[in-house]
């Protein structure tokens, strides 16, 4: 048995994010599956958005039941939900069957990627007391690598071996790296003795913080800043094409850019946080993205058009890293699960409600002002909200 010390336990959270992070790269999968079953591209963004959601859902109603069990059976539940989700998948796909597909991939898969997205950073966090957000990002920045290296092999494996057995292996194969690294998560001990689980541990009751103001500060936060970063990259390499005139070649390294920001980012301005502080990082986040969208409306110079985008897209993936320690500041290390989980809903609902503004116009310039003014509104409300997120040390 490996020992147990900070390094060995991030180093897990990074392969358990890297092995879910695959669920990046899900538009690599849509034009084989197409080809092959003739579903289009509207049903099977929907088996997206179903993981998407199950993931805030699981993280939100099950953080006291991962609690109870510890990190290592979460962790085991998270590779077993996930492994059968992608093999389910690969069978649903060989039957033709979208309502299985629907059920393998955003049902089964998203509730594995429920248990596999909050058990490694509510860990880890603990392990990096005095630089939680560079542990968080550390972690979380693993999820965006995760999806650049999925959509780099999902092509060539259904050229070789077909989908369905590509769904089936990828299955196997992830399933395996996150039982490895779930069997090396444990808490710290100070976390782990008796006294600390009857002082500290104590779930925040739902009911309580539904009357928080600082829960719904930060709810809407991720909320709002995730909308404007997922609606962007639902339309990257469209909109790229039409706004800059960049080919298919150009367009699929501009969205592998975009992955690397997004990991990038989330390691980047989580270190920053640690310097700055969390309320002063989020502010920047919309601030910055605010701005960039205004000058989008107005550039059509690739260069430029395509730093801009890289920089938004930062600051998205910026806010999940930092969002943790922001919890953690807030409500404090032992109590921070609970908030945690319901505050990842968010991005539950921003999977559908970014995708959905998105499809209101073919206006890329009237998308552009519009996310100005929702991040704008969240700088705003942000500065009005700053007293009363008091940081508990």
């Amino acid at each position: 048995m490996i020992k147990a010390n900070k390094w060995v336990i991030v180093s897990a959270g990074m392969l358990l994010q890297l092995s879910i992070g695959s669920i990046y790269a899900y538009s690599v999968w849509i034009n084989p599956i197409h080809s092959l079953n003739d579903w289009d591209a509207h049903q099977l963004k929907l088996s997206f958005s179903l993981a998407i959601c199950f993931l805030g859902l699981t993280a939100a109603f099950m953080q006291k039941f991962v609690r109870k069990i510890g990190p290592k059976k979460a962790g085991l539940l998270a590779a077993l939900f996930f492994g059968i989700g992608l093999m389910g998948s690969g069978w649903a796909i060989a039957e033709k069957s979208l309502p299985l597909f629907y059920l393998f991939y955003g049902v089964i898969s998203g509730i594995g990627l429920g248990f596999g997205y909050i058990t490694p950073i509510s860990v880890v966090v603990k392990w990096f007391p005095e630089k939680p957000g560079f542990a968080g990002g550390l972690v979380i920045m693993s999820f965006a690598v995760g999806s650049i290296l999925a959509s780099r092999i999902i092509l060539p494996l259904t050229q070789s071996l077909g989908v369905s057995q590509s769904f089936y292996l990828l299955g196997v194969a992830y399933f395996l790296i996150m039982v490895v690294a779930s069997l090396c998560l444990s808490l710290p001990s100070s976390v782990t003795s008796a006294e600390d689980d009857l002082k500290n541990n104590s779930p925040i009751p739902l009911k309580e913080l539904l009357t928080d103001v600082r829960f719904y500060s930060l709810w809407f936060m991720l909320f709002l800043n995730t909308t404007c970063g997922i609606a962007l990259i639902s339309i990257a390499a469209p909109m790229a094409k039409e706004i800059i005139h960049i080919d298919d070649r150009q367009a699929i390294n501009f969205v592998g850019f975009i992955g690397f920001f997004n990991g990038f980012g989330r390691l980047f301005w989580s270190s920053i946080s640690d310097k700055i502080g969390r309320w002063s990082t989020f502010f920047l986040f919309f601030a910055i993205g605010a701005c960039c969208f205004l000058v989008l409306s107005q550039s059509n110079t690739p260069i430029v058009f395509q730093l801009l985008v890289f920089i938004i897209i930062s600051c998205y993936g910026g806010a999940f890293a930092a969002m943790p320690a922001f919890v953690k500041d807030v409500y404090g290390p032992y109590k921070m699960s609970s908030p945690f989980g319901f505050i990842l809903i968010a991005w539950s609902a921003a999977a559908f409600v970014g995708p959905w503004l998105i499809s209101l116009t073919k206006n890329y310039t009237a998308i552009f002002y519009l996310f100005a003014g929702i991040l704008s509104f969240t700088a705003i409300m942000c500065l009005l909200v700053k007293p009363r997120l008091i940081y508990r040390k």
